[in-house]
């Protein structure tokens, strides 16, 4: 604090200026010396930008006139700041300079650019002798360039939207030390560009993809990208949609075609592509639900398949196991058809009495069609009426997967390394007319082996982390993730509620039972829920992709900092503090306004993150993503690749 604040240029468009600025801003410059004359301006003021070559928070600004009978005094001075050179915010309104030096105090603002505007009359020069500025308390923010030009590539990746970080040893807290961290990245141009005009050539866009980062080595040479290759050596995305796609048996518990998540008033829809289960019927068909560990059940519902109504269940028998070995039956029931209308109620309520059991069977005894049957949804409460998620698997399935599946993709979202393993939560994305919708969110784990992880390895697992809520609102988690393990014992899991705005919202769970989501619970604003949709509203105004992390000491010691991009695609990166990694959060505080929208054909920014085991104490690496509205924009090879920016603790004496 108090340090003087260097300035790399002053600037006025509207008029002329005489003296030498270069001499008028360099550090060492006496200060009755190298004065700078505005005159001539083809405005009725004079506006004078002064640029620095950060944000910095401003304590004050001292102003020395020319002390000449020649030059024009400045009477009143109006000042503006802005962090990026386009928006202007006016902080001093025709302020009375002294006829020699003013000192304006400033309550720690922090500015890029400072304008300083003042009228001009005639042909009159208007001198300034001095100009200097004094850093505050508060946070420098920079553009991390070298980070920035890292991931400007010129052949095979090219460029990829959404970026999020891990430390593959699993120490993702601020600061930690790494050798080896992994970049996921969510569609990706690979491909070549030309290297005289920045135009990409011959690109393939991928779904996802990732890169290593040798924690030892500067970034600039340190990152190794890697995605998938056919037999024919064309790029493919290392994380596929297969497990997720056409009519498999983990349809049956999503949320996707219900009108309310975990309701047995819910209503389905008509559609079942991507939907429901539907099988071939052959003898000795099943569905077999695992809980992950012992559950008291009390209410099964059940949807009988919607679209073709003759190719429901008729008849099943259920029953229970603890081991997965030696069944217990518990009787034979039958199914009414479903009447294919677009808003279909569940067909059957099976209410059980004293049932504690880890594993579930239906075993499908007939069909309305003799060819083929399947079931629309599924829906376990346990004893005290919360919802109860199972990974369900058929012993068949109808394999083709056909029509606007075909579109799906996975796009990642953040995750966590536990132990040998990396997890993530991928969104699962399909085209809707021109458009697309995310239809559900799953759970990928993947082996770490010498510092790698091998995707062809990976495991994909269905979860209730997509729902909607009685209020219509849809929730989504796994935008962020913050192991708090060293804490108390618990994961994180951060996601949005979309109702009337973006609203962050949290889930939790014990390190041990993270694969169990019978075991994570969702903050409803006073308390931890078993229900997803009771999920309660933090803060209104987050991005898809964001951070909440621990800041253990300096300014913000012992808060929780969210970083994102408010309302998503405003360009304005902001952060929140809390008490607590559920809140309160505090209100949004303005760190950086993005330019890309400006300075880019079509562009756009959105989903600003922390990355903390690449920062340190009071020096944080912040991205955003770049992307553009118009599609032909793409091969412009400064599109679609993150931006990085550095916010840095202002030390106090």
């Amino acid at each position: 604090m108090n340090e003087q604040i260097p300035i790399v240029s002053v600037t006025a468009e509207q008029s002329t200026i005489t003296g030498s600025v270069e001499n008028f801003i360099h550090p060492c410059k006496p200060e009755r010396e190298h004065a700078l004359l505005f005159s001539e301006s083809r405005i009725k003021t004079h506006q004078v930008i002064v640029s620095l070559d950060a944000i910095y928070p401003i304590q004050q600004l001292k102003l020395t006139l020319v002390n000449d009978d020649e030059i024009k005094k400045i009477e009143t001075l109006s000042i503006d700041f802005s962090l990026n050179g386009i928006f202007y915010n006016r902080v001093v309104e025709n302020k009375i300079l002294d006829p020699e030096t003013t000192i304006i105090p400033f309550s720690n603002e922090s500015a890029r650019y400072l304008r300083l505007v003042f009228p001009a009359t005639g042909a009159d020069a208007y001198g300034i002798q001095d100009l200097r500025l004094f850093l505050g308390d508060g946070l420098i923010v920079k553009e991390e360039t070298e980070w920035t030009n890292a991931f400007l590539r010129y052949e095979f990746w090219t460029g990829a939207d959404g970026i999020f970080s891990f430390n593959l040893n699993g120490d993702d807290t601020l600061g930690a030390s790494s050798d080896s961290t992994l970049f996921i990245f969510s569609d990706t141009m690979v491909g070549d560009v030309n290297p005289s005009n920045g135009l990409r050539q011959s690109n393939r866009m991928i779904n996802n993809s990732f890169a290593y980062y040798d924690g030892t080595t500067p970034v600039s040479s340190g990152l190794d990208f890697v995605y998938g290759l056919t037999d024919e050596q064309i790029p493919k995305s290392p994380f596929l949609p297969d497990y997720y796609l056409g009519f498999p048996a983990n349809n049956l518990l999503d949320s996707d075609g219900l009108n309310c998540s975990f309701d047995p008033e819910g209503l389905l829809t008509n559609e079942a592509n991507g939907i429901s289960w539907l099988s071939p019927n052959t003898d000795h068909l099943e569905l077999i639900a695992d809980f992950y560990q012992a559950v008291a059940l009390k209410d099964i519902y059940l949807w009988n398949f919607n679209e073709i109504p003759d190719l429901g269940v008729e008849e099943f028998e259920l029953l229970s196991s603890n081991d997965g070995i030696n069944w217990t039956s518990l009787g034979v029931r039958s199914i009414q058809k479903a009447s294919g209308s677009q808003e279909e109620p569940m067909s059957l309520r099976v209410t059980l009495t004293d049932l504690t059991c880890r594993y579930l069977k239906i075993r499908i005894l007939s069909g309305y069609d003799s060819n083929r049957v399947g079931l629309g949804k599924l829906l376990f409460l346990d004893s005290s009426g919360n919802p109860v998620f199972a990974e369900i698997t058929a012993t068949d399935q109808i394999p083709e997967v056909t029509g606007n599946e075909l579109t799906g993709r996975l796009w990642l979202q953040d995750g966590i390394v536990l132990g040998d393993y990396f997890y993530c939560f991928p969104l699962l994305v399909k085209d809707e007319g021109s458009l697309f919708r995310v239809t559900r969110i799953g759970l990928i784990k993947v082996p770490i082996v010498d510092s790698r992880i091998d995707f062809e390895q990976a495991v994909y697992r269905s979860t209730p982390l997509m729902s909607i809520a009685p209020d219509g609102g849809e929730i989504y988690f796994g935008a962020g993730v913050m192991n708090h393990t060293s804490e108390d014992g618990y994961i994180y899991v951060y996601g949005y509620k979309d109702l009337n705005g973006r609203h962050l919202v949290v889930a939790r769970v014990l390190a041990d039972e993270f694969e169990n989501f019978n075991a994570w619970t969702y903050y409803d604003g006073t308390g931890w829920s078993s229900n997803p949709v009771h999920s309660a509203p933090l803060i209104e105004g987050v991005s898809p992709e964001l951070s909440v992390t621990l800041i253990p000491s300096g300014a913000f010691a012992g808060k929780y900092m969210l970083v994102a991009e408010q309302n998503t695609t405003s360009g304005r990166i902001v952060y929140s503090l809390a008490d607590h990694p559920e809140g309160p959060f505090s209100p949004f505080q303005l760190l950086y306004e993005a330019t890309e929208h400006v300075t880019l054909r079509g562009g756009m920014t959105y989903n600003a993150k922390m990355h903390p085991h690449l920062s340190s104490y009071g020096n944080y690496l912040i991205s955003y993503n770049v992307n553009t509205t118009i599609l032909s924009a793409l091969v412009d090879v400064n599109i679609y690749h993150p931006r990085f920016i550095r916010v840095i603790e202002v030390k106090k004496p």
